[in-house]
Parts: structure tokens; sequence; C-alpha cells
């Protein structure tokens, strides 16, 4: 045989592929006149071999001359092997078709001489190979005279790789449309790098690492001169480009997923704060009127069933603001094993006997800085969850752990129906729920808002029938004295003058009413150019100023700065259903400012406003 050199066993088989070939580039027509060749009915174009070898290496090193040699030669190799597969592709496909070939070994036997004709390489297969159009495809063979390694000897220049690129590329790309499978060749030996030859081992890419391993074991004498092997990644930048692009939309579906719950999050705080203004009402006027009754008079009972309802829906509107993250925090340093090991009995006595309860604790697990009711509501949340999620019952793991030096984890476990990915990617999306009347969707937000307005992070790990994790994630913080508010002292009944400001009349009134009720006396502003008037004038006695911090015109932290330029000795108490921001702070630090949450009792109150002329004097 002249176009290739095989086994003897392959040599019939072969025999009759050269023959075939042979016939098909006979029907080679040249007409230098129009600019063409054509073999078979094909056009085909002559390429100098130099130019898509040492002299393309030498091209994109002047084109990405701000790389070094090595990324730029990585380049070239990738582009020369990518075009060489697809082309040895739709060569074999276009030569199939012609010679209506369907056996897949009729189809790869062509290939090399085929090869040959084309004049790309002599194909020397070496006895090891093994065509068989499966996993263990695997083909050792010699391209004695490659083009691109001729192109190099030729310049005079020599490699420290493979230089034989598109020779593996063209070869796996033209067996891999005759068996169908995937396919790839590396180069072990390279004239182009100094070798007496250029050899090839081709397998599929999962197998072709271990082809390698065995030829070399098996061959010790060429280890160290196959030590630069490159196995190449057919279209590896397409596939990181996909994977990008996946990238990239699933961070596009949680920035509108984030979007989407911070805009919930706005309106679900404001709802609260409006809400919590009239609760605030309710509540205040039931008590102040519970004041006026006899204990055993039955408009008593009533009057307190009245409170109950308002207590729960203040406690509906304190879930709406964590989720909204507008609660108030009363943060304090607190031991994390020791907050669950307190709620661990509640825990217990909640999720049921037929529920297993475990606690593993992190003696290292440490401290974090965070409101300890909102801390035991998360647990509580996350407890009652996985209770519903193990109706025949379960295993319930409460587990904490020192996570690094900065963080504390804390992780609850449970064994029951589990969620699919629909449902988990909407686990935390505010008003979902898959727990029907049952559930106001508000849970799981709200652990949300909790744990992001602690400093941390929480995800979820679940799968249909086999439960579900949640992680959170706390930064760890030294063991300290509490960071608390101002505090509350006992005492509720007082003596001065109290300047009012609230722009809803009937907050306004509950609030002058309940100071009162108290022994404060008031002044009552209708507006902030009312508080300004009396806060301007010389005749009047103002000894504290409760404001709201959202009014029309001036908001209650610039109207607080007026009063205190004004009046450098008034004491100033905040009332919003929105936690404090940095300027109220700062004014609590500087001014012995205080604040106080709507909404509130009218005991409250009157004890913050004690507490603030007392600190005062």
């Amino acid at each position: 045989m002249k176009t290739v050199r095989v086994p003897e066993a392959m040599q019939g088989l072969f025999a009759t592929a050269e023959q075939l070939v042979s016939r098909f580039f006979s029907e080679r027509v040249d007409d230098p006149a129009h600019g063409t060749i054509e073999i078979h009915g094909e056009r085909y174009v002559l390429v100098r071999a130099a130019a898509l070898s040492v002299e393309f290496f030498d091209l994109v090193r002047t084109l990405y001359s701000d790389k070094n040699s090595a990324e730029a030669d990585e380049l070239a190799r990738a582009l020369l092997f990518d075009l060489a597969h697809a082309v040895g592709k739709t060569d074999a496909r276009n030569f199939h078709d012609k010679m209506s070939l369907s056996d897949p070994i009729a189809k790869l036997s062509a290939g090399p001489i085929h090869f040959a004709y084309a004049g790309w390489a002599f194909v020397d297969i070496f006895p090891e190979s093994r065509a068989t159009p499966d996993d263990e495809y695997c083909l050792v063979y010699d391209h004695p005279y490659s083009f691109e390694s001729d192109a190099w000897v030729r310049a005079k220049r020599t490699s420290t790789l493979p230089v034989c690129i598109m020779n593996a590329g063209y070869s796996s790309g033209w067996c891999e449309e005759s068996f169908g499978q995937s396919l790839v060749a590396a180069e072990l030996l390279c004239r182009g790098k100094g070798d007496e030859t250029c050899r090839f081992i081709m397998a599929p890419p999962t197998r072709i690492g271990g082809h390698i391993d065995a030829y070399i074991a098996a061959h010790p004498e060429v280890a160290s001169r196959a030590a630069g092997y490159r196995i190449p990644d057919f279209f590896a930048r397409k596939r990181e480009e996909e994977a990008l692009k996946e990238r990239q939309d699933e961070l596009e579906r949680e920035l509108r997923q984030a979007q989407k719950i911070e805009a919930l999050g706005r309106l679900a705080g404001g709802i609260a704060h409006d809400f919590n203004n009239i609760i605030s009402v309710v509540l205040g006027q039931a008590m102040l009127a519970q004041r006026r009754v006899r204990p055993h008079d039955p408009l008593s009972q009533d009057l307190a069933r009245i409170i109950r309802a308002a207590e729960r829906a203040s406690s509906l509107t304190q879930q709406l603001l964590a989720f909204g993250r507008s609660q108030v925090s009363r943060n304090e340093v607190l031991e994390l094993n020791a907050v669950v090991q307190d709620m661990a009995q509640m825990i217990e006595r909640v999720i049921g006997d037929d529920i297993e309860f475990a606690l593993h604790l992190d003696t290292e697990a440490g401290c974090v800085n965070a409101d300890r009711a909102q801390l035991e509501q998360v647990l509580m949340n996350l407890a009652v969850n996985a209770r519903d999620a193990m109706p025949k019952g379960g295993r319930l793991k409460i587990e904490t752990r020192r996570v690094g030096s900065a963080r504390a984890e804390l992780t609850i476990t449970d064994n029951g129906v589990g969620m699919d990915e629909n449902i988990r990617a909407r686990a935390f999306e505010p008003f979902f729920t898959t727990k029907g009347e049952r559930g106001t969707g508000l849970g799981l937000s709200t652990v949300y808002g909790i744990v992001s307005n602690a400093g941390g992070s929480i995800n979820v790990e679940s799968r249909v029938d086999e439960g579900s994790v949640f992680r959170i994630s706390l930064p760890r913080v030294a063991a300290q004295a509490p960071i608390v508010n101002v505090a509350e002292e006992e005492s509720t009944v007082g003596d001065g003058t109290v300047l009012v400001v609230e722009d809803r009349v009937d907050l306004r009134e509950l609030v002058g009413n309940s100071l009162q009720v108290y022994g404060y006396r008031t002044l009552i502003a209708e507006s902030v150019d009312d508080a300004l008037r009396f806060l301007a004038s010389k005749e009047t006695e103002i000894d504290a100023l409760v404001t709201d911090v959202v009014m029309p015109k001036m908001s209650g932290v610039e109207l607080a700065a007026q009063a205190l330029k004004l009046r450098p000795a008034i004491r100033v108490l905040f009332m919003s259903g929105y936690a404090p921001d940095p300027e109220h702070r700062a004014l609590f630090a500087n001014n012995g400012a205080a604040f106080l949450q709507k909404p509130f009792t009218p005991e409250q109150l009157a004890a913050k406003v004690a507490a603030l002329l007392r600190n005062a004097n």
C-alpha cells in the first residue's frame, strides 16, 4: 500500500479504502483561468503549509504582543485544533456521502488515506490500536511527514511543544464523524521539537489520559520526551462562554429576585409603618380606657380582648418590618449556644413527641451581635417549618459551629418532605407559601430580613423526600458588655412640660392624653410650624420634645436639630415605626436623644419620657 502503513490484519480493509479514495481524487479538474480546483465536483483551495503552521504562530504572537509568547501560542493551538477538527468532520461527511459509505469501519479506514491524498501527512497505524466504536477506542499512529512539523523543520525552527495541532484536530474530527462519538488526539512526539517522528494517541476525551499513561508506562523510553504533550479541549472557549452566559443569566435572575424582594420589602415596611400608627391608637386608647374601668366591670374584659388583638396585630407588623429590614433591633452581644439552649425546651414542646430533636453545639461557636428576641424568632420559625415538613414524624437537628475566625454558623436540618428546585428558589419570597390557608408566606421572608439585619446570610439546600438544611452565617464578635438602647426605668410618673409633634390627629391626641394621665404637662403642635413657634417662645417652658420622624415639610430629625439650637438643654424622643437611621443614632450619642418604636403603650411612652428627663438632671 502506498498511502498508509497498517498492521497486517487491517491491510485488506485499507486496500479497499485506498482504491475508493484514489477514485475520488482522480476526478480532479484544475481551471486556473477561473481560479478553481475541483475534486469530485467539490471546490478545493491550496494553502501553503507554513501559513497554517510556523508562520501562523508568529502571526498570533505579533497580534497578541501584549501577552507573553506562551499565552499567544496556547491561543494559536486552540484556534488551529478547533478549525481542523471542524474541517475534518465536514470533509468526512462529504466523502461518506459522495462515496455512499455507511459502515463505520469503512468510513474510518478511508480517513488516513484521504489524509495522505490531501497532503496532510502519511499515516502509520500501530498494532496496539483498537478502532472500536465505543469507549475503548484507541488509535496509536505516526505522521512521519506531517506538513506542520515539516514547516518548522524547513524554517529551521524548534518548538518546545508539539506543533502538529491541525493534524491532530483533522484526524480526530474525521474519526469522530465516522464513529459518531467524541474523539480527541494528543501528540506525544514531534519532529517540530526535535523528535524522530510525530506520534499521536487518539481516544474519547474522558479516556485519553488513561491511554496516554498506559502507553508511556509500556514505553519508558519516550516518557521524558512526551512530558510536554497537550490534550486539546475541543471548543473549550465555546463551553466557557456558555458557562459564563449561564452564570450571567443566574446572576441576573438573582438580581431580579433581590430587586423584587427589596421592592416588596419597602412596600411591606410602608404598610407596617402606617399600620403601626393605627395599632398605636387602638392599643393606647384601649389601655387608657381600661385604666378608667373597674377590674370586674364586663367592659374591662372587652377592652382586654381588644388589647390582646392589637398586640397580635403589633406582632404581625413586626414581621413585616423585619422582612422590610425596618424593624428596630435591640442588639446585644449574645452567646449563640446559650440562645439555642434556652430555646431548646420550647422547640421540643412545639414540634411534638413524634419528632426526634437533637442539638450539636460547637463550644467554639462564640458570640454574635443580634437582637435576642429576633434570633429566637428565627429559631422558632424554622423549627415550626421543619415540624410542618414532617407530618409523620422525623428528625430535627440544630447545630452551631465556628467557621474560621470571623463567622459562626447556625444550621437547622430536617428529614421531611423537602422542596423541589422551583419551591426552593422561592423559599424566601414574601407572601409565597406552600401551606395554603395555614400560611401567611411571611415566615421565611421574616427570617431572611432578621438575618440580613444582623449582617448575616442564609441559604437553603433541599431535595424532595430528602429534607432541608437551612444554613445561617453570622459575624462573630468578642464577648463584651451588651450593646443596648437607652434604658427604660420602672418609674412612669414624671413632672415636666412635653411638646408633642405628630402629623396624625388620632395619634397626636393619644400621645398627649397618655402623657397627661401620667402627670406631664403637654403642648400639642399640629404641624412643624406650630412646634417651631412653641420652641421660639421665651415665655414657654419645654423640657422635652416628642416627635414623629416622618412628617410633611420637615422631618423629626430636622426639627430636633432646630430645637437643640433654640433650646440646647431640651431632651428629644423620636417616635417611628421604622428602625432609627444613622442620623438618629448620632443624636442619641451627642444629645441624649431616645427612640420609641411604634406601636407602643401609654405606659411605655411615659416610662421612656421619665427616663429621658431623669437623665437630664
